[in-house]
């Protein structure tokens, strides 16, 4: 239990009688991992998809013809869940800019279940979405209007080592 907080403590307080004391609790937490440091199974965290632009992964996959033209992205509703999201021929692209995520926000809670468990219980509202990751990215395909096999494939493969 290295780096935990008791899981209580006693505090006296001014306004309390005699002999009288208050009990404050203190949540007992593991040790805090920046999500920087969070890499999904399998992931190659020296591959060039962490210092990667939203704007790089879009035009990556356009020119192997998956997707439109990025400029025809539509910006989707991020605060509470990512730090960039876009829509592109149905296809949802997300990004977390991890070097500013705040500890312990709605954000860095969705990119943590992300990396642990490949789904984003959306604003905690227990609408349960099922994503494709790579590195600081998601993927979600459902309303994709191509092959979404090929897209996965290549949204996968963007910003690896060869």
């Amino acid at each position: 239990m290295k780096n935990r907080q008791p899981l209580f403590h006693v505090v006296k307080r001014e306004h309390a009688g005699p002999g009288q004391q208050v009990l404050a609790y203190v949540a007992a937490s593991p040790e805090f991992v920046p999500p920087s440091q969070l890499i999904g199974e399998g992931e190659d965290p020296d591959a060039p998809i962490w210092d990667m632009t939203m704007d790089e992964v879009l035009a990556e996959i356009a020119a192997q013809g998956l997707i439109a033209d990025p400029s025809t992205a539509l910006t989707l509703a991020t605060d509470g869940l990512c730090t960039d999201a876009r829509q592109v021929s149905g296809a949802e692209f997300y990004w977390w800019d991890l070097d500013n995520l705040k500890e312990g926000s709605m954000e860095e809670t969705s990119y943590k279940s992300l990396k642990a468990e490949g789904i984003i219980n959306l604003y905690g509202n227990g609408h349960i979405i099922s994503y494709v990751h790579n590195g600081p990215f998601a993927l979600w395909m459902d309303l994709y209007e191509g092959d979404a096999k090929a897209l996965e494939q290549a949204f996968r493969a963007v910003g690896q080592s060869k």
